[in-house]
């Protein structure tokens, strides 16, 4: 081969070029993940709280792990609120840190086999 062939494009063996691509649709953009203060996300819920100090002070200890404040803080919230929006926010902080009723009922049933096995094993013991 010449130097005027290999310059010369070779149509027979290359492969048809693609038909060009059509725009694609702009993706939406979610909206960023709203942080607390030590870089964690935040839990949903309280993104729809009002802005109550005191509620705001129930959330954060919520965020923290510190329920103890929560249970004590809530009651109050609720009887010294007038606005029901408030109210109900702090009745569903409260309502978030107490245990599932099944977890209660499944710890229930496995004390009483605990009891039942101990018993059982001893029970023909001398």
């Amino acid at each position: 081969m010449t130097e005027a062939d290999e310059a010369t494009p070779n149509t027979e063996s290359a492969a048809p070029s693609p038909p060009p691509a059509e725009p694609a649709a702009p993706e939406p953009k979610e909206a960023p993940i709203p942080l607390n203060a030590e870089g964690r996300e935040r839990p949903r819920f309280l993104l729809a709280f009002p802005d109550d100090p005191e509620l705001q002070r129930l959330a954060r200890a919520f965020e923290a792990g510190d329920y103890r404040s929560v249970r004590d803080g809530a009651p109050k919230l609720i009887e010294a609120s007038e606005d029901p929006i408030v109210r109900a926010s702090a009745r569903e902080l409260a309502q978030r840190i107490e245990p599932d009723p099944l977890m209660k009922y499944l710890l229930g049933v496995a004390l009483a086999l605990f009891v039942f096995v101990v018993w059982y094993t001893y029970q023909g013991q001398p």
